[in-house]
């Protein structure tokens, strides 16, 4: 069956834009030209002490590692999944052909994209940890990944670990040297286990009771409506000490997998003339339509938009003045870890 290979497209995610359109993939590590004479890892390891002359052995090493994969043993029609910084969500392609120098002269392979925009909540755990690698380029092996991914490319939820039908493979097993997803990015592993938190510990109206703590603890007076009908109006926010000054907003917090669409925000931005109020605040969990998304940068001096991603960024900034009993569902500390050399270009 199918092999899966977790691909980056940049540190910072700067190739990501030009790779979801154009369905080429380019990985960097500063090749250029036609590489299409390097077979294997040794041909790959003499380019790359080339090109990185000054580097430990053991990272030309790695390197090299993870271009041969890229350009010799990741095959047509084998699956690709990419983490997207840009949009904290995963797609997922399929390679469609071989190597071949690119207009730019870097390194590509082209790429046809089954789903772009797969929720990371989709994955389980376990395959999280591997989409963490800290690789550019590795196999993603372990617990029927290949599988388990062709399963959500088709639009379902992530099985589980054997729970999807998996077809002959190779073992799990690691050549000396291959890059594996056994090293994996701490922090992004640690994100994706508070979101997973967040998600079963606050639904329905916990999530506007969540909403509630992290305005208050940033300096607001709050009223959250009750459980029930509430007209659009989850909560009320104003500053002072009696809650009567500037700037006054309602928020709208919409719990759940459902992406907010236009006609969640036409209804907030009524609302904001109804009440009088200065400003809005929509809290998808589940994140926003392409057209909401646009709609950000219009809409920025009055209305601001929390998607999961930005609810946990304003949790983890007034955590240690959130309420005990928030903290108590919600149970974190900071830890001090080594940034590894991930080796990413």
């Amino acid at each position: 069956m199918a092999r899966v290979w977790l691909v980056r497209l940049g540190r910072y995610g700067e190739r990501e834009a030009s790779a979801l359109e154009s369905g080429r993939l380019l990985i960097g590590f500063n090749l250029t030209g036609d590489v299409s004479g390097l077979r294997d890892r040794p041909a790959v390891l003499k380019k790359i002490q080339e090109v990185f002359p000054d580097a430990p052995l053991a990272r030309q090493r790695n390197y090299a590692a993870q271009i041969n994969q890229f350009l010799n043993v990741a095959q047509m029609g084998d699956l690709v999944v990419c983490p997207l910084k840009t949009t904290k969500q995963i797609a997922i392609g399929r390679l469609s052909g071989g190597y071949a120098p690119s207009p730019t002269g870097e390194v590509e392979r082209p790429v046809e994209w089954l789903r772009k925009d797969v929720p990371r909540s989709d994955f389980k755990q376990d395959l999280l940890f591997s989409f963490g690698a800290i690789m550019t380029v590795c196999e993603v092996k372990r617990n029927d990944a290949a599988a388990r991914v062709g399963v959500v490319a088709q639009g379902h939820p992530d099985p589980g670990y054997g729970a999807a039908p998996v077809g002959p493979g190779k073992a799990d097993v690691l050549e000396e040297g291959e890059p594996s997803e056994e090293s994996f990015d701490l922090p992004q592993a640690a994100r994706d286990q508070i979101v997973q938190r967040i998600a079963s510990e606050f639904t329905g109206h916990g999530l506007a009771e969540l909403v509630e703590a992290v305005l208050h603890a940033q300096g607001h007076v709050t009223y959250r409506s009750p459980p029930g009908p509430d007209g659009g109006i989850d909560i009320l926010a104003e500053r002072g000490a009696l809650g009567t000054e500037a700037p006054r907003v309602v928020v709208q917090v919409k719990s759940g997998s459902v992406t907010v669409g236009h006609q969640t925000l036409q209804s907030l931005q009524g609302l904001i003339h109804e009440v009088k109020a200065d400003h809005g605040l929509l809290v998808a969990w589940g994140g926003f339509t392409a057209p909401v998304e646009k709609k950000r940068a219009e809409l920025f001096f009055r209305i601001r938009f929390w998607d999961r991603d930005d609810l946990v960024d304003a949790c983890l900034s007034v955590y240690e003045r959130l309420p005990e009993s928030i903290r108590a569902r919600l149970p974190l500390q900071k830890v001090w870890v080594l940034v590894p050399e991930n080796g990413e270009n």
